[in-house]
């Protein structure tokens, strides 16, 4: 489940700066992710191995609904995975479905709760569903996490999203 995590990092390492409506493409970079997957210890390796890299080849190509498909896969495998949570997520907010996004992103952070990226973005999916303070209470603990795993650049990406939030 470590690399998973490890996974879910290098996922987020294309993300915009601020863009909580940002297409999927500026949110991904899955050429990274698929290099790591193979590395996976998830509980049923195997079967959950491709899935991983089937639907992050999807988000990639933008389909969305394949990958989403893909990370469901994984979720009847293993139905307290958080990163298939977390990938789910990511598709659901590339479709601009911020309700099954943020539930998605709910359940990711219940079963694991220092996901650092799913806190971040569940803030830009409170801030699509107008809840500016969900959103900037979601970044916050975004900033603590990435600052304790010393993950600089995102904190710092993390503090302009809350001011850009602030100033809207």
């Amino acid at each position: 489940m470590k690399s998973l995590k490890l996974a879910a990092v290098i996922l987020v390492f294309g993300i915009l700066t601020f863009a909580p409506k940002a297409e999927a493409k500026n949110l991904l970079n899955t050429r990274q992710v698929i290099a790591q997957v193979t590395d996976s210890q998830t509980e049923n390796k195997n079967d959950t191995e491709e899935y991983l890299k089937r639907a992050f080849k999807r988000l990639e190509s933008k389909d969305y609904q394949g990958a989403i498909e893909d990370f469901n896969q994984i979720l009847k495998i293993e139905p307290d995975n958080a990163y298939a949570y977390l990938g789910r997520g990511l598709g659901n907010f590339s479709l601009e479905d911020y309700q099954a996004a943020k539930i998605d992103f709910d359940k990711a952070l219940e079963i694991n709760h220092d996901i650092a990226y799913a806190y971040y973005f569940r803030g830009f999916t409170n801030f699509a569903l107008k809840d500016k303070q969900g959103a900037i209470a979601d970044l916050q603990k975004a900033f603590r996490l990435f600052k304790q795993e010393g993950n600089q650049e995102f904190a710092q990406k993390v503090t302009d999203a809350i001011e850009k939030i602030q100033e809207s």
